[in-house]
């Protein structure tokens, strides 16, 4: 049963390190400047982008599963 709960906390944190990445790697990017732009006083215009790729989410779900399953398998 122990197992089953920390798989069950693994999958809870590759979902939550997987948001958590996309946040970083999505949003901020193009937030952030149109952000600064306006609190600098200019009109807002502008262009940013960001590239998210399978494997970087992967990287981060395995990430956060292996630290949830620890953390889970520890207590």
């Amino acid at each position: 049963m122990i197992y089953l709960k920390c798989v069950l906390t693994g999958i809870v944190g590759a979902v939550a390190a997987s948001m958590l990445w996309f946040l970083a790697a999505f949003v901020l990017p193009i937030v952030i400047p149109q952000v600064l732009s306006r609190l600098g006083g200019g009109d807002g215009v502008g262009a940013a982008g960001a590239r998210i790729t399978s494997d970087s989410i992967l990287l981060a779900a395995l990430i956060g599963f292996a630290a949830g399953f620890y953390w889970k398998f520890r207590g």
